[in-house]
């Protein structure tokens, strides 16, 4: 069948929802299926090898906001726009990921006037950010632009529950919403033998994301001189440590955003990934760690989202109070001062990621999208 996909940005950004969606596009073209991919961001963003049936379009965008406030939201051309139209109409499905873009309205706009079925997969709720005015902003787009997308659609899939149960409070769906968590590369992402630390090495800490407030980045700030630790800061963002006038570099490693394969092997030698993150719904991140058999501390919000967890190597922390940097940096101290612990975790993390497989979510979207076109049962191309 005729797919064609929507999102912000290409997987190059370094988001983990163009990850997603980079791999959905793929997976869904080598099954056979003719996929086109539009996109924003920098053209040199574009994917250099792709697999035969799929076609990756780049819309020319400007993004005023990320820069500056580490909000992405590109605007695309009048061009770009055109280009959108003419690919609804070719489609026979339409994927959106996450409602909370311009393209991504657009095109639930125009797949509504042309009768084009959409499945609508929505990675993230509400983000407690701490300034009252965009706070109140997301929250009052969730309750109005958001509850409509999410009625309007054939189908919404999310990837977290707790992004689930939050908008089953505020949105009556045409069919009932399906839960389906992001899938993971095993073939990329797998376990190395691990060095153990020498006695009075410090501990490796790692962090893997966009350096915005979402990301819990504010509340590192104070675990980033942590007696006993290394980090290292993967990503790129306005909020960043490079920001932090008053840290030591000596105890934290920069090396900015990295391409995939480049990824793996922090990965593979960081004792634990630490993401406080909240506001969000699974980051792929963790899946990507577990994989390569590194336990992680993350939020009770984010622990909520694991739809089969081991406290033997996800460790949590409650992040939604006043005390958030407190508990963290708490929590950072006992796990360090058992290293042992952290270690004995590395094959629980690697058998609890065998329950996430690309293949197994490609195959349940393309069974979403051949239902909402209705071409169960016959040719794709049939009328």
């Amino acid at each position: 069948m005729r797919i064609l996909q929507v999102s912000a940005f290409y997987a190059g950004h370094g988001g983990g929802i163009e990850v997603v969606a980079d791999q959905l596009a793929r997976r869904l073209a080598e099954k056979g299926h003719e996929v086109r991919w539009m996109a924003g961001g920098a053209a040199s963003e574009m994917p250099e090898a792709v697999p035969q049936g799929l076609t990756c379009l780049h819309a020319a965008s400007w993004d005023p906001l990320e820069k500056r406030l580490g909000l992405p939201f590109p605007l695309w051309s009048p061009g770009a726009v055109r280009a959108l139209w003419r690919s609804v109409r070719w489609s026979q499905s339409v994927q959106v990921h996450d409602y909370l873009y311009g393209c991504s309205l657009l095109a639930i706009v125009f797949a509504r006037l042309m009768r084009k079925p959409v499945v609508l997969t929505q990675h993230i709720g509400a983000i407690p950010f701490r300034s009252m005015l965009p706070r109140q902003l997301l929250a009052l787009l969730n309750r109005s632009l958001g509850a409509l997308a999410l009625r309007s659609v054939h189908q919404v899939v999310f990837v977290g529950r707790p992004v689930m149960q939050f908008f089953m409070t505020r949105v009556r769906f045409g069919r009932p919403p399906l839960l389906l968590p992001n899938g993971v590369d095993h073939q990329r992402y797998r376990p190395a033998p691990f060095q153990p630390r020498s006695a009075g090495d410090a501990v490796r800490l790692l962090f893997v994301g966009r350096f915005v407030e979402k990301k819990g980045l504010q509340h590192l700030r104070a675990s980033a001189q942590l007696q006993g630790a290394h980090w290292t800061f993967i990503g790129s963002g306005p909020a960043g440590p490079a920001t932090w006038s008053e840290i030591d570099r000596r105890n934290i490693d920069l090396p900015g955003r990295l391409p995939p394969e480049e990824v793996v092997a922090h990965y593979q030698s960081a004792a634990l990934l630490v993401l406080p993150s909240t506001g969000e719904g699974f980051p792929l991140v963790l899946q990507e760690a577990l994989a390569c058999g590194t336990p992680v501390l993350v939020s009770t919000e984010v622990h909520e989202a694991f739809p089969s967890s081991d406290p033997r190597c996800v460790f949590h922390v409650e992040m939604r109070g006043s005390d958030a940097a407190v508990a963290l940096r708490l929590k950072l101290q006992a796990l360090i001062s058992d290293p042992q612990l952290l270690i004995d975790a590395r094959d629980h993390a690697a058998e609890l990621s065998r329950q996430w497989n690309w293949d197994e979510c490609a195959v349940r979207y393309e069974a979403l999208h051949l239902a909402a076109a209705g071409l169960y049962g016959r040719p794709a191309d049939a009328p």
